[in-house]
């Protein structure tokens, strides 16, 4: 098998395994939906519905930041 397939793969079972990883990675992927938002909001008129919309996806993917990280917080309170 391919190493870098056996890594991926190594990768996800360590994910599937290990909850403090897991919310790591959730956490990493939430704060990189948050930038896409970012950018997205940048490209877009002031006061428009698109951006208004925007603004509102932006402040749930916000939301879902603050409860990734307070889910880290608990697993890592948990586990130490």
């Amino acid at each position: 098998m391919d190493a870098l397939v056996t890594a991926m793969l190594s990768h996800s079972d360590a994910l599937l395994h290990d909850p403090l990883l897991q919310a790591g990675q959730q956490v990493a992927e939430a704060e990189e939906r948050r930038e896409q938002q970012m950018r997205v909001l940048s490209g877009l008129a002031q006061g428009s519905p698109a951006r208004i919309y925007a603004e509102h996806v932006l402040s749930e993917i916000e939301r879902t930041v603050v409860l990734s990280r307070m889910h880290l917080e608990l697993i890592q309170n948990l586990l130490g």
